[in-house]
């Protein structure tokens, strides 16, 4: 009779391949577990929960903050204008909200919008900010337009902006039926293009005949702006500036657009999403050379484990180095690990770190603030494009200016705004709208917020204008 040794569990746990793949088992399960718990939100990892990934949190608290605010305007426009007051005469920035009516249900996305922009600013802030809303509905943005009528009586703009009210009256009448035309044309993707491109140069121009303010914020009329959104980003232009000054900077040259090269800038971008700011090949295996790498990494360690084991480690820590547990490192451990580096998302991982430095990527123009001095030729060169056969789409035009006139484009983060528009203007899908979406700004805590905002209006304008800000805020909504 042939005796087979009984196999038990202190057996195989004798065994180092066996404790090796119970570790490397436990320790990826872990992973996974905090990898569902904290990276759901970003698009671009395995983790992506489509179910709550664009669960709102921060711009959930923010919109009510902005609801509050404009159905107190709404009702009382005196007292909140003795509050807030308006821009100065000379403002350093001209802000233009460009909306037109949607279907949707209750609130229309510029209610909010706006409520975000005026929501705790503090006085001095207003003051330094000329508000731009331009209805750019046609042919009459009053009964087209839910929210013209309302946001007129709550007299929170500096200005209100209609094609039938500012168009020059020579032109008027022909330029009007094109825009009809455009605008009613839903079959045809060009004549929307044209109209959205026209929008957005007409709001441009506007900014530049009616102030002198240096800095232009064109703003889509579906996002929410955080707390504080106006001292930060007028301290992020200061540093713009600053950063031009360098003596090594070149003068702008055609696609010479690299970090640290030209001397003069084109826009802040507000809004990023984390789609156009990942990994560039996904997270199959073999993206962003995953294979490669773990060959570049394997290979070598292998052969370092199989020294170490012959001629550093000791007799009693090399056997537990046999070939088994060095496969399994080696071959397996390793490509597994790096491939989860990549698949678990750049956002997820390593963040943006937060400060003002060039980027010449992005998308989308939700929230971007102008340099004035590129301002009228941006405006032009859209106008132009208006009458190409394929105009373009006002989102990647303005990055083609910047290119061809070899400006520097700059990003600030955090990323002040967010997109809340669930229903487009424009006919993208509502699955497409709802992820044009920032998982950053979701996680802003708004306490903290709300201190870094007093420090802002202090640093900018002084302790007085600070805690005037904190002796309204306290008596706001009482």
């Amino acid at each position: 009779m042939i005796c087979r040794p009984r196999i038990t569990t202190a057996n195989l746990l004798s065994q180092p391949g066996i404790r090796a793949v119970l570790i490397l088992s436990t320790l990826v399960l872990l992973y996974a577990t905090y990898g569902y718990l904290r990276f759901y939100r970003d698009p671009l990892s395995v983790f992506f929960s489509e179910e709550h990934g664009f669960d709102r949190t921060y711009s959930k608290t923010r919109q009510a903050e902005a609801d509050l605010f404009l159905d107190a305007a709404k009702a009382d426009p005196a007292s909140s204008r003795a509050r807030l007051g308006k821009a100065r005469s000379q403002p350093e920035m001209c802000a233009v909200f460009i909306t037109v009516g949607r279907d949707v249900e209750g609130r229309q996305y510029i209610d909010s919008a706006v409520g975000s922009f005026l929501a705790n600013m503090s006085r001095a802030e207003r003051e330094a900010i000329h508000l731009k809303l331009f209805f750019a509905d046609v042919p009459n943005p009053e009964t087209q337009h839910k929210s013209y009528a309302s946001l007129v009586d709550a007299d929170v703009a500096d200005d209100i902006l209609t094609y039938p009210a500012t168009l020059p009256g020579n032109v008027k009448e022909s330029k009007m039926k094109t825009l009809m035309a455009w605008a009613s044309d839903r079959q045809n993707k060009h004549a929307l293009e044209r109209k959205t491109v026209y929008d957005y140069a007409y709001a441009l121009s506007q900014c530049v005949s009616t102030t002198n303010a240096p800095y232009i914020a064109i703003f889509e009329g579906d996002i929410l702006l955080a707390d504080g959104w106006a001292a930060r980003t007028l301290k992020n232009l200061h540093t713009i500036d600053t950063m031009m000054k360098d003596p090594s900077r070149h003068e702008p040259q055609r696609g010479q657009v690299e970090p640290g090269g030209p001397n003069s800038w084109f826009y802040l971008r507000m809004f990023n999403q984390e789609r156009s700011t990942g990994w560039s090949g996904g997270y199959g295996f073999r993206s962003n050379n995953v294979h490669i790498i773990s060959l570049a990494v394997g290979v070598p360690l292998f052969l370092i484990l199989l020294l170490a084991r012959r001629f550093v480690l000791p007799r009693h820590v090399a056997r537990h180095l046999d070939g088994w547990v060095l496969f399994l490192v080696c071959a397996i451990a390793v490509p597994l690990f790096i491939w989860l580096f990549y698949a678990s998302g750049k956002a997820s991982l390593l963040g943006a770190p937060r400060g003002v430095r060039e980027e010449f990527f992005g998308c989308c123009n939700q929230a971007l603030v102008y340099n004035r001095a590129h301002a009228q030729d941006l405006s032009d060169f859209l106008m132009a494009a208006t009458t190409h056969d394929r105009p373009g789409r006002s989102d990647m035009l303005p990055k083609d200016f910047a290119w061809n006139h070899g400006l520097a484009r700059i990003s600030a983060y955090p990323m002040l705004a967010q997109h809340a528009g669930r229903v487009s203007a424009i006919d993208t899908s509502n699955d497409e709208a709802k992820r044009v979406w920032s998982m950053a700004f979701e996680s802003f805590n708004p306490s903290q917020l709300a201190r870094d905002h007093i420090r802002d209006v202090r640093e900018l304008y002084g302790d007085a204008a600070a805690l005037d800000m904190e002796t309204r805020d306290q008596s706001m909504y009482m």
